[in-house]
């Protein structure tokens, strides 16, 4: 009897010793759930203890946490602050700044804020959000330091200005990894760049915002569709020149660098497009010729080649069109790789010869593919 109880009070000691009586719970980018209690997280893992044993969580697969059995982290909170100690309150914040006391400096500066524009003016307010963007950057709070960047967009009045703040903020926000209660244990990384103070946050962030600019503006000759018709190429050519100069705003000069970049969108788009018209000609030939001999057997025979022969003429006349308003395109803007001659030739070879059908038997000579004239003789083309 005595072993036994003393069998059960050890199984009692390893059950409680294995599980935490809260849980802390993590999601991975998979999908996976961890609950259990986390020993220990740093930059790049976190190590949770789970029932089934501890298990080593690499931060980049982490979606999300929710920590209830582990201290959280020091956060920035408003300090209540007496308006006629405003003074004295932003001094203090300068001093914390400089010496380094994020949280003091942030919660004495989020405490300013609260007041009203008497106390706390806006020429320090305006100082202040950058300020309170350098503390939520230290503490490795992002949404902490996206808004500051927002709070700063809205006291300053030059449209440009407030577009890069908000720029700034989108990037902290898209670029900060995961978190746990708020807190990006890896800090903010923008465009590659580790940032930790608000004139870092925005420079890397106009390289950043930059590069989403160019790839909208790719975007839109990736999309452009009809670009057989030359006027809708350059609806196309004035749309994404227009969207990559908007990125000028981030980067000066940056649409001139990129120009190149953004019109070989129309050749990946054209080109391919041309090349898979091809392909389709080439399957749908064998048809068309098939019918050809059939198609003034019966008025309904000659309708069934007609509709095939339509669309087929119609996909060809544009692969073609396409792969010459390219070339046209290319001399115009003095680009040579939009029109790569090694790649376009073969295609307008291949293109030529799919004007005429396959040779078949009882054809007098190879005819030219078009729509048959309902009831006549096969050989009248």
């Amino acid at each position: 009897m005595q072993t036994r109880i003393r069998w059960m009070l050890c199984a009692a000691l390893v059950l409680t010793s294995a599980l935490p009586v809260l849980a802390d719970r993590i999601v991975t980018t998979s999908g996976q759930v961890f609950e259990g209690q986390i020993l220990e997280q740093d930059e790049a893992k976190v190590v949770i203890k789970t029932a089934s044993g501890v298990v080593v969580i690499p931060r980049i697969a982490i979606q999300t946490a929710d920590v209830t059995t582990t201290a959280k982290p020091q956060t920035i909170k408003p300090a209540t602050i007496d308006p006629l100690q405003a003074a004295q309150a932003y001094a203090e914040a300068e001093a914390a700044v400089n010496g380094g006391d994020w949280i003091k400096a942030g919660s004495l500066l989020e405490g300013l804020m609260q007041l009203d524009g008497t106390a706390f003016p806006h020429e320090k307010r305006v100082v202040g959000t950058a300020a309170l963007a350098t503390c939520y950057l230290q503490v490795k709070d992002p949404e902490g330091a996206a808004k500051a960047f927002e709070r700063r967009a809205k006291l300053v009045d030059p449209e440009s200005d407030k577009k890069r703040l908000l720029a700034a903020a989108e990037a902290i926000r898209k670029c900060a990894g995961p978190t746990i209660g708020g807190i990006a244990f890896a800090g903010v990384i923008i465009d590659n760049k580790p940032v930790g103070r608000y004139e870092e946050a925005i420079d890397a962030a106009m390289g950043w915002k930059a590069a989403q600019v160019l790839e909208e503006a790719k975007a839109i000759g990736l999309k452009a569709t009809g670009l057989d018709d030359k006027a809708k190429l350059d609806d196309a050519v004035k749309r994404l020149t227009e969207k990559v100069a908007e990125a000028d705003l981030y980067v000066p000069g940056f649409s001139l660098l990129h120009r190149k970049d953004v019109l070989m969108s129309l050749n990946e788009n054209i080109v391919p497009a041309v090349q898979k018209a091809v392909e389709l000609c080439t399957q749908e030939r064998t048809d068309l010729s098939g019918y050809w001999r059939t198609s003034a057997a019966s008025v309904k025979v000659a309708l069934q080649f007609n509709e095939k022969a339509k669309a087929y003429l119609t996909r060809r006349r544009e692969a073609e069109d396409g792969l010459k308003n390219l070339k046209v395109l290319a001399d115009k803007e003095k680009v040579a790789e939009l029109y790569d001659e090694k790649v376009a030739a073969p295609l307008l070879l291949q293109l030529s010869d799919l004007e005429y059908h396959l040779m078949m038997p009882g054809m007098p000579q190879r005819p030219k593919i078009a729509l048959r004239k309902i009831g006549s003789d096969p050989c009248n083309r």
